[in-house]
């Protein structure tokens, strides 16, 4: 059943729309216990998921001139990225840890890439088992493109919500996401998890 705002019951008064609602509410009382609305209990991750999609849609309108959205833009900044610290390419295993995807799905969201030319997987130099990523030429162009419509959504967003509520939201997602990965991690793996907050990521 789809809820309802306040609003939209205050304005159905005149049409008989509260009798309804009790009607049906006392039905559901008779019956069994009333189903608790995730809205109002506190659920985190619909919270979580539902902002996200504000935002990506926000970061996905800026790039769209660039063909890319913000889940792309993401993967090829952190190519880049590892290309400028490392002096190599970067492996699918450690691209995936860092943008949080499994091997498979990351193989999927790079074909497209790869479609484009953007991105090239091969062998890596020092251990062929390996499968390394790299930008193409036209990859890096396509990101040096991008680069000022991404700060313009980052600009934007800051705009909206303010420098200090993005400030305090990075370093609370930051730290809340470093703390659950430790919390997941066998006891002798915990507390070696390096943080990847620099990167303009999605």
């Amino acid at each position: 059943m789809q809820l309802l705002s306040s609003a939209s019951i205050k304005g159905s008064q005149t049409n008989g729309m509260p009798a309804m609602l009790a009607r049906m509410d006392s039905r559901e009382v008779k019956g069994r216990a009333k189903a608790p609305n995730p809205a109002l209990v506190g659920c985190t991750c619909r919270r979580l998921r539902r902002m996200a999609r504000l935002v990506t849609q926000l970061y996905d309108e800026a790039l769209s001139v660039h063909d890319l959205t913000i889940a792309q833009f993401g993967l090829i900044t952190t190519i880049a990225e590892h290309r400028a610290r490392q002096d190599k390419d970067i492996s699918i295993g450690a691209l995936a840890s860092i943008v949080g995807l499994d091997p498979t799905t990351l193989n999927r969201n790079l074909s497209t890439l790869q479609r484009e030319k953007l991105v090239e997987v091969r062998q890596d130099k020092s251990d062929r088992r390996v499968r390394a990523v790299a930008l193409t030429p036209a990859g890096r162009q396509r990101l040096k493109n991008a680069l000022p419509a991404w700060r313009a959504a980052q600009a934007d967003l800051e705009h909206r919500l303010g420098g200090e509520v993005i400030s305090t939201l990075n370093d609370t997602l930051d730290r809340s996401r470093d703390r659950l990965i430790e919390s997941l991690l066998p006891p002798a793996k915990a507390g070696a998890t390096p943080s990847h907050s620099a990167s303009p990521q999605a």
